[in-house]
């Protein structure tokens, strides 16, 4: 179901990429953006799981589709994600350093942009997590790919935008063999960012 919500959505983008060219007057811009990210993974059996601070920095563009109305606002970011947990007594970080592709649509409501979209991300760290203060446990566990649904919302004032966003992911992002130890787990993350357009 979820595979086929995000085919149409990628059929209605194309549909009105191709048919409305003639409302494509507006020039197309470019920018960078970075920010917050307050991260946290669903694992069933980690012990006291809690938010991990992190951030992300990327680059973006915004590619009118309707004139003042619509566009896609495609961004490549390096996002810091996890969770945080307490084995013991001491806090710890469960550290999923991510490569994420977003492709929202972005609606165009005078100065706000109102954006959803699926977001794909590759994992491109390998996460280690300790059980108690003596073992560290460092395993093949995560799966290199994620994939979910992107939605937020941006100010513009001028060419600078200040965002918050909220990333679900939708794939249990742990291997089998990993599993019995930390249960099955899904990604969210919180972002708040400040971006610049060229």
């Amino acid at each position: 179901m979820k595979t086929n919500l995000v085919t149409i959505f990628f059929f209605i983008l194309l549909i009105l990429q191709l048919l409305s060219p003639s409302l494509l007057r507006a020039q197309s811009s470019f920018g960078v953006r970075a920010g917050l990210n307050a991260s946290n993974i669903s694992f069933d059996l980690l012990p006291n799981r809690s938010e991990r601070l992190g951030y992300h920095v990327g680059v973006f563009a915004d590619l009118p589709l309707i004139i003042d109305f619509l566009s896609a606002q495609p961004e490549l970011s390096y996002s810091v994600k996890g969770a945080a947990y307490k084995p013991l007594n001491e806090r710890q970080n469960l550290n999923m350093n991510y490569v994420d592709f977003l492709v929202p649509v972005a609606f165009k409501l005078g100065d706000f942009d109102l954006q959803l979209g699926p977001i794909v991300s590759y994992l491109v760290s390998t996460p280690d997590f300790k059980l108690s203060n003596e073992t560290t446990l460092i395993v093949d566990a995560f799966k290199k790919w994620d994939a979910g649904l992107s939605g937020g919302l941006s100010y513009n004032f001028n060419k600078v935008l200040l965002g918050i966003r909220y990333n679900k992911g939708f794939v249990d992002v742990t291997k089998d063999n990993v599993r019995p130890t930390l249960g099955s787990g899904k990604s969210a993350v919180g972002q708040v960012s400040l971006g610049y357009k060229f």
